[in-house]
């Protein structure tokens, strides 16, 4: 991401939300005991996605399809899936750290008009990992 021009990673920062709730959605389904936490998960993931709508109306972005943003979700949670729920937690709390990173290399290149929308982004990657971590503590 880090390579790329800041509109495009805008563009991948908003299909990787939207991408990210058909995953947890997915998850939802797969852990039903966990239903209510990966549905939390995956509302954040829309209200993040819906908050960067506005940078894709302002760069005039055009995002792949909902179904193939779907998709790309529900087969990533189909690799994931089968195992415990909470190895799962506690492996993606650990590597969505490289994602807050990234949205922080966003923020720092950004103009000063997105700031707010990308601290955001920001903020709820950071959220996510703490709802994991809560969820899943390791031991």
């Amino acid at each position: 991401m880090n390579d790329m021009p800041y509109n495009l990673r805008v563009l991948e920062a908003y299909e990787d939300e939207v991408a990210g709730a058909a995953y947890f959605d997915a998850l939802a389904q797969a852990y039903p005991q966990k239903s209510d936490f990966f549905g939390k998960c995956a509302a954040l993931e829309r209200a993040t996605a819906e908050q960067l709508v506005p940078l894709l109306r302002k760069y005039t972005l055009m995002p792949r399809t909902q179904a193939a943003l779907d998709d790309q979700g529900a087969r990533a949670a189909r690799g994931d899936a089968g195992g415990d729920w909470r190895t799962l937690l506690q492996e993606s709390s650990r590597s969505y750290a490289r994602y807050v990173s990234e949205f922080k290399a966003l923020e720092a290149i950004g103009p000063p008009d997105d700031q707010a929308i990308l601290a955001a982004l920001t903020a709820h990657e950071i959220r996510l990992i703490e709802w994991m971590q809560a969820e899943a503590p390791t031991g």
